[in-house]
């Protein structure tokens, strides 16, 4: 056997950028998403550890992409590939509306391993870091008016008994 040692290159070691903040390399990887994506990943994470899919589906159908996107860190706004972007102003009420029309984004945040769906209506994250990560693709000047927003459309859209379900859980 010889003798037996660990050997490494140390300008190899160097030069590999470490970093100890998890959620700095959390919202790195999701600055990569969709940008439609991102704007769901936002807005579950002002829901909370778990969120119901209709609930991010009534607010992305009633809060325009232009005030969503203007709630994005400059960062992530700059990632334009979703898959249905729309025009400054419009929202997402002029697409079919269903879950399914989202799906593409759910999906996107499951594979990615940020999301567990727990059913088809369900989805929760995998780690607070995760959410926490997600929360820090909104602009700190805009959370407080975004969350408002969020906590306006859903009291506005939902029956008592989804609000029930929704908010406090």
């Amino acid at each position: 056997f010889g003798a037996m040692k660990w050997t490494w290159y140390d300008d190899a070691v160097n030069s590999k950028i470490v970093t100890d903040n998890v959620a700095s390399v959390l919202v790195d990887k999701m600055n990569r998403l969709q940008e439609d994506t991102q704007k769901m990943l936002m807005v579950a994470s002002c829901l909370g550890a778990s969120f119901k899919v209709s609930a991010i589906v009534e607010v992305m159908k009633n809060i325009s992409d232009g005030e969503i996107r203007s709630s994005m860190r400059s960062s992530s706004s700059s990632v334009l590939t979703g898959s249905f972007l729309l025009k400054e102003g419009e929202s997402f009420a002029s697409r079919d509306g269903s879950v399914s029309s989202f799906a593409s984004s759910i999906k996107e945040f499951e594979e990615e391993g940020l999301v567990e769906m727990e059913s088809n209506e369900t989805g929760r994250f995998v780690h607070n870091q995760v959410q926490s990560a997600a929360f820090e693709l909104i602009s700190p000047e805009q959370r407080n008016s975004f969350r408002a927003k969020i906590g306006s459309t859903l009291l506005n859209t939902l029956s008592p008994d989804e609000l029930e379900t929704n908010l406090f859980e």
